[in-house]
């Protein structure tokens, strides 16, 4: 799997680096016609189109980008968040919403409000809320103007660097070139590591700008998991210095705990295609029956709404604890997981199963939960 940029924009500072170097010199006396980041993101993206960078033109996916993309960017323009990272500059920018047409799992942004993902992302996330969580984090890049601070950061340390080069070729000593090349990975070190406090930054500042706009941050939360699952299922290569992001595991953390002292609940099926259990009425013989269905199959049948309801939601919450296959147990005429009762058939649900008994009806709950289980793990590895 192709390394991520939701999370990152190296693409968008060697886009820039041209452009930004030329802004610093210029130093306008007075207010230009056009924001300098603004410029340079609108001149970035020409140079995109003429590179052959393919667009998706369908209009089902590029409305539906644009349109989460647009709520949350209104959000960002009205109640500016403060930078952890960058500058809290605040500065009304008209985002503009594009999707490549490109397999890899990326997105990106550049100054000035361009934002991009992929077609490889748009299939990647599950839920509008997940989607929602990507373009919250990419259109905090540019509200915090986090290219602008890493150039400036480049620049500086490029400063250092060619001093310490000029005073090696004067002296012609070795010493002198080994502290050269020395400072060479000093300035990686540093500037890698003002990338990943902008991939921090717009983390926890993506995550809020998400729920504002009325979406579930548990979404920025889901994918972030399953890029830290697919970096495990990687060869595990250690990047040291050159890392340019945080793991995604450590991110993932990050936003439990944000998430958490928000006062909100973690339940990733509220924003995945995870299983999950629901309840539905049928009608069987003259009686009107509740069942607990998963997976699209009907895995207990009851008289009682209540009890129906109370199995789905018992489920559903063993679900979000990452509930495994072996931790379901069948004793009886009763389905447990983790020493809780899921599911116990009374003589009420057998009087509406026209003669299987007890027994079978729980074997039935045991068999059709486990397959459902198992059935998840397959997509997951």
């Amino acid at each position: 799997m192709p390394s991520r940029t939701y999370i990152a924009f190296g693409v968008a500072l060697s886009l820039l680096a041209p452009t930004l170097a030329g802004a610093a010199a210029a130093a306008p006396k007075k207010p230009p016609a056009e924001d300098p980041e603004i410029k340079m993101g609108r001149e970035a993206h020409e140079e995109l189109l003429k590179s052959g960078i393919k667009l998706i033109r369908d209009p089902k996916v590029a409305s539906r980008v644009e349109t989460i993309g647009k709520k949350i960017a209104d959000i960002a323009n009205d109640n500016p968040i403060n930078a952890t990272f960058g500058s809290s500059r605040h500065v009304r920018y008209d985002y503009k919403f594009f999707v490549v047409d490109e397999k890899a799992v990326n997105a990106y942004s550049l100054p000035g409000g361009y934002i991009y993902v992929t077609k490889g992302l748009y299939d990647y996330v599950q839920s509008d809320h997940e989607l929602a969580g990507v373009l919250g984090h990419e259109i905090i890049h540019a509200a915090h103007h986090h290219v602008a601070r890493l150039q400036k950061e480049a620049n500086r340390l490029n400063m250092q660097m060619m001093l310490v080069a000029l005073a090696a070729m004067l002296s012609r000593s070795a010493d002198a070139l080994n502290v050269a090349g020395g400072l060479q990975y000093l300035a990686i070190q540093k500037i890698n590591g003002h990338g990943q406090n902008a991939e921090r930054d717009a983390d926890h500042a993506g995550v809020i700008l998400a729920r504002k706009a009325g979406y579930n941050p548990v979404g920025a939360l889901t994918v972030m998991e399953r890029f830290a699952r697919d970096e495990k299922a990687r060869p595990d290569i250690e990047q040291g210095i050159f890392r340019t992001h945080p793991p995604s595991r450590e991110r993932a953390s990050a936003m439990i705990a944000q998430i958490g002292g928000m006062g909100l609940p973690v339940n990733r099926r509220d924003v995945t295609n995870a299983i999950r259990a629901s309840t539905r009425t049928a009608e069987a013989a003259d009686a009107r029956v509740h069942e607990v269905v998963i997976d699209g199959k009907v895995m207990f049948r009851s008289a009682s709404p209540e009890r129906a309801k109370e199995a789905a939601e018992q489920i559903n919450r063993l679900l979000d604890e990452n509930l495994q296959i072996n931790e379901v147990k069948k004793s009886g005429t009763e389905v447990t997981a983790r020493r809780r009762t899921i599911i116990s058939v009374r003589p009420d649900d057998t009087a509406l199963a026209q003669g299987v008994s007890a027994e079978a009806m729980a074997d039935q709950a045991y068999q059709v939960l486990r397959t459902a289980l198992w059935k998840q793990f397959l997509e997951e590895n």
